[in-house]
């Protein structure tokens, strides 16, 4: 009839399974209800996550209009006899870093990243002295948050031209990687680049300044 000291009745511990199981269950579904939120988060800001055109470009020998011509979204003109290389920098906005790649690496190539964020805007070499040597560059390159990479653009091809013999281009032909999620994602140019065309590019350039500028 008697009972030893600290020795647990049968109904209390058959009573405190039931409960045991439902703290488990219902810690189980928090953690899987976290799981579901962070993989969303992670896609959405995978997604999400952008490249843009940074604060500076140059030209090179292409010919340039002044802001005093309308309607003209136009960066450079080249003619057809001439080596179309320009320079410009990409930013990346997003909170990660970006991994950026050319979709067109004999067109679009990247510089190294400088190790100081006031080295961004130092480029290998001036466009007007020709493109870096294949060598310095690469097509992709990992931009951390809101740093910008040095990006070439080579003797673009491909479009179809105007029907007075122009060739533009307008979008850099990129993919980017973000958080292991990949997707292409071009990016628009500092504006229009122009090749080609049926008159040397000096003469368009000075019909455009007396159009728009001697009015």
């Amino acid at each position: 009839m008697t009972s030893g000291a600290g020795v647990e009745p049968a109904e209390a511990v058959q009573g405190g399974r039931p409960r045991g199981r439902r703290v488990v269950r219902i810690v189980g579904a928090c953690v899987a209800l976290a799981l579901v939120a962070g993989v969303a988060a992670w896609q959405v800001a995978a997604r999400t996550a952008v490249v843009e055109p940074g604060s500076w470009g140059n030209s090179g020998a292409g010919a340039t209009l002044p802001d005093c011509v309308p309607g003209e979204d136009l960066w450079a003109m080249f003619g057809t006899d001439e080596d179309v290389v320009l320079v410009q920098s990409v930013r990346n906005a997003s909170r990660w870093p970006v991994t950026v790649i050319s979709t067109d690496p004999d067109v679009f190539r990247f510089e190294p990243m400088a190790d100081d964020a006031l080295d961004d805007f130092q480029p290998l070499s001036s466009p007007a002295d020709g493109a870096p040597d294949r060598s310095q560059t690469s097509d992709r390159i990992v931009i951390p948050p809101d740093r910008e990479a040095t990006m070439w653009i080579v003797d673009p091809q491909g479009d179809l031209p105007t029907a007075d013999g122009w060739r533009m281009y307008e979008n850099a032909e990129l993919a980017v990687r973000v958080l292991g999620v990949e997707r292409e994602l071009p990016m628009p140019l500092r504006g229009t680049i122009a090749v080609g065309g049926g008159e040397p590019t000096a003469a368009r350039l000075d019909r455009a300044l007396q159009e728009a500028c001697e009015a």
